[in-house]
């Protein structure tokens, strides 16, 4: 049986996760593609690190508000969905680029 109030706190850890993962697969697929795409891949590193730090942070907020003693509506209005989702799709053009460069 799972104790009341520990969603909030599974919800952010998997927010972490997630960033964590993204800033992984950001800083593989620079290493990997820094031959063939020089600058252009650190661009995209450049870009992903500062998006994952936000998302890390927000997910502290995030676990912060709604642990809190006072529940106050807040509009989700999915901001960190769509930085992730630029994250990966980031990482994904830098891959494409350099596919496309060693071709």
């Amino acid at each position: 049986m799972t104790s009341p109030g520990l969603q909030n706190e599974r919800t952010a850890l998997a927010w972490q996760r997630m960033a964590l993962s993204v800033l992984a697969g950001s800083a593989i697929v620079t290493r990997l593609t820094l031959d063939q795409l020089g600058v252009f891949a650190l661009l995209g590193l450049a870009v992903t690190v500062p998006l994952c730090i936000w998302v890390l942070v927000e997910s502290e907020r995030r676990y912060r508000h709604d642990a809190g003693p006072r529940a106050r509506a807040r509009s989700r209005g999915g901001r960190t969905h769509a930085v992730l989702a630029l994250a990966v799709a980031l990482l994904g053009l830098t891959e494409l680029v350099a596919m496309v460069a060693a071709a």
